[in-house]
This record gives structure tokens, sequence and C-alpha cells, in this order.
């Protein structure tokens, strides 16, 4: 019989692996920092979805003791204790009246048994499908696991994305600030209009706008990260920036080796064989219902009793007794309530198959599309810093002609606007990267690249 895992911060390792023992993390500390890994230990014990999942393992557990316990003996003390007055006819010739009186006093405390010898595997069907169904609970454990270290990845690294493109947002401001004392500097020359001023001005306000929605984006995305770790929105936690941690590798194999590392090992996918082998026991246990069942009763007792009759003497009596069969029951006739347990039960593990081949078409699809999706968002880095560097070279380029006449405000705008958005879309490559690697690892069932 499968444990259930030890806490609900402790995934159940795939399939048969004797989980580890772990002490409770400790509590948040304001002034801790928290990267990722610290993040996830922290959500796995407080989310309320792991803990759920792990109640249901532990459920699991428990149904499948109840089906072992189906093999032993059931033992029960019983006690009868009274008394009753009964009249009862009798001959004329002997009693003149007609009928006498009978006085009965009875304790009788009794020992049974009730023993199933044989059922022609109903035991074993449920005991294998309880057996299954834990298993499936245990995958299914580890398997919200998994998604819970990949949404807190993801939202980690938005958030990273988030504080990146408020730092481009204080770096636009700084840059709209310095265009806008070129301009003014010009303007107040005589050599820039009141026209490019006025647009300068402009530019220099949708800087700052740009700054506070920035703030609030990265000020949700905050409130997000510390609600999947299973914390109260109005929870202060130093997390780390995630510009910091390193971009993933490029896949180290083809498309193929990661499709079939995902049919191996996502939860998922093995769950849903689970399901199968609990489906199959109970087309066992459906079939084993047309049979006979054999079951040896039992009793011991001890007869503590007293009788007299029309008030004469009492008499007693103070011995033990007992009693040993063996019981046949074999339904001939129920309605085809059986016929149709056994209908339905087949057509349970038709379902569970085509569930499994649906699960791993699933987990093929998810493979080649995070596989796609990781080698696409690494270029897309690469490019997205190349053009960076273009921007910056080009705006410091338009701002020094400007200054010397060389160029219109159009020109600086244009390549002001350009640096901007690259500082954005480098921010967002960079988070499309982080977060395809989680990907990738979810869709073959682990939780990192």
């Amino acid at each position: 019989m499968l444990p259930a895992p030890p806490s609900p911060g402790t995934p159940w390792p795939i399939p048969h692996s004797t989980p580890s023992s772990q002490t409770e993390p400790e509590a948040p500390v304001a002034q801790r920092r928290y990267d990722l890994a610290a993040l996830i230990d922290l959500a796995e014990t407080l989310n309320p979805e792991t803990r759920e999942a792990w109640n249901k393992a532990r459920a699991a557990a428990a149904a499948a003791g109840v089906a072992r316990s189906s093999y032993l003996p059931q033992l029960a003390i019983e006690a009868l204790a009274g008394a009753q007055r009964t009249p009862l006819a009798a001959p004329s010739n002997l009693v003149p009246k007609g009928y006498f009186v009978s006085d009965t006093r009875e304790f009788i405390p009794t020992l049974t048994a009730k023993w199933l010898l044989f059922d022609f595997g109903r035991r074993d069907a449920a005991f294998d499908r309880a057996n299954a169904m834990t298993f499936v609970a245990n995958v299914a454990f580890t398997g919200a696991h998994q998604k819970l270290v990949y949404t807190v990845s993801h939202d980690y690294f938005a958030l990273g994305a988030a504080m990146g493109k408020l730092r481009a947002a204080r770096e636009g401001l700084e840059t709209a600030q310095i265009d806008n004392t070129a301009v003014s500097e010009r303007h107040r020359r005589g050599v820039a209009t009141s026209v490019d001023q006025a647009r300068s001005d402009r530019q220099l306000a949708q800087s700052r706008f740009a700054l506070v929605r920035a703030e609030g984006t990265t000020e949700v995305a905050r409130f997000t990260l510390i609600a999947d770790v299973g914390l109260p929105p109005g929870t202060t936690l130093d997390i780390a920036d995630s510009a910091q941690d390193a971009l993933p590798m490029p896949p180290v194999s083809t498309v193929d080796t990661y499709v079939a590392q995902a049919l191996a090992q996502r939860p998922d996918v093995i769950a849903a064989q689970g399901k199968i082998d609990a489906a199959e026991a109970e087309v066992r246990a459906a079939k084993a219902e047309f049979r006979p069942t054999i079951a040896a009763l039992g009793s011991a007792f001890e007869n503590d009793g007293r009788l007299r009759s029309d008030g004469g003497p009492w008499s007693s009596v103070h011995r033990p007794g007992g009693a040993v069969f063996l019981q046949l029951s074999w339904t001939i006739f129920d309605g085809g309530a059986r016929r149709s347990k056994l209908a339905l039960a087949m057509a349970e593990r038709d379902a569970a198959i085509d569930t499994y081949h649906g699960a791993r078409d699933a987990a093929g699809k998810q493979v080649v599309e995070a596989f796609s999706a990781l080698r696409t968002a690494l270029a897309a880095t690469a490019a997205s810093a190349e053009v960076t560097r273009a921007a910056t070279i080009a705006h410091d380029a338009a701002l020094d002609a400007f200054r010397h006449g060389l160029a219109t405000f159009d020109d600086l705008a244009t390549e002001a606007n350009a640096l901007s958005q690259a500082h954005a879309d480098e921010e967002d490559a960079r988070a499309n990267a982080l977060t395809a690697a989680a990907a990738l690892a979810l869709a073959t069932g682990g939780t990192r690249q």
C-alpha cells in the first residue's frame, strides 16, 4: 500500500521512490531577500492548491487502508440483557386455569466473528483499485507542485520584466529630460522653434506618464507573485530582481528526446496510466459480482439466565455456548444491476484509455511548442540586445547632431522613442526566455530546464 506524501511542502517522487523527510520551511522574513528558489520553497508549503492535493493523497491512502482491511476477519462483542414475562397456554388437566406465566432474566455476552474466505477476486480488485488511486493522487500531488513551480517562475520573471521596464522608463525619462534641456537651450538662442519646444515638453510629459504606468505594472506583478506564494496581498517581501539570473541554456538535444522524456515522467501522463489500472480493477470487481462468496461465521457466548413459572422457584443457567457456520451467498437475480455495473466499469475503462492517449498527444504538443518558444526567445534576446546597443548609439548621435543644428527635433524624438522601445523589448525578450525554459521543464515533467 502506497503512503501519502509526508507534508504539503514535499513533492512525491515519481513513480516509486520513498519520499524524504522535510522540515517545515521558515516563515517569511521581511529582512530576507527572496530569490526564485526561496519563493518556490515558501509556496510549496503555503499555497492552498498544493495543500489540497496533499490532503487528497492522504485520503486516497486511507481508502487503500480500508480496502486492505477486508482481508481480515471482523470481530464484534455484543451483549443481550433483559427480562421477559410470557403467558403460555397449558392443558387444563395439568394447569386448571389453562395457562401459566413464565418469567425469564437473561444476560448473554457474545463474541461474533465473520471472515470472508473466498470471493473470486472481489477484494483483490478493490485493493488494486485503491492502490492505483493512491498512486494517481500522489502523482497528481507532484503535478500540483510542478504547476506551482511554473506559476511562481512565470510571475517571478514577469515581475523581473516589469522591474526592467521600470528601469527603462526611468532611463527614458532621463533621456527625455536631456533632450528637453537641449531643445530649451536652442530655443533660447532662437535656433529651435516654439513648436519644437512644445513637442519636447510633450515628450517629457509622456515619459513621466510612462514611468507612472510602469510603476503600477510593477506593483501589480509583485502582488500577483505574492498571491501565488499563498501570502496575503499586503505582505511585504524583499524579492530579488531576475535581471541577476543567468539566461537559460539552449535545448541540449532534439525535440524528439524531450517528447520521450515527457511521456516517461509527466505527472498527467503517468496519472492517466494509473487511472487505466484503477479502471481495469473496477472491471474485474464487476465481473466477480456474478460469482458466489464463501464466508466463515462463528460466535461464542455465555448464557447467564434465570427462569421460573407461575411465581415458583427460579432455575438458573451459567453455561457457555457457541456456533460455527460456513455461509455460501450467490445472487441469482438482481434485475440487471450487476450487468449494468459491468457495462459502466468497461465504459469508464475505455474512457480512461482515451484520456491516456489524449494526455500523450497533449504532452507532445506542449513540448514542441515550449521547445520552439525557448529557441525563439533566446534568439530574440540576443537580437534585442543588439537593437538596444544600436538604438543607444543612434540616439546619442541624433542628440549631438541636434545640438549642433545638424538634425531636427523629429530625428531626435524618433531615436529617443526607438531607444525606449528597445529597452522594453529587451526586458520582454529576457523574461520570455526565462519563462520559456520553465515552460519546457513543465512540459517535460520537471521543474527546471
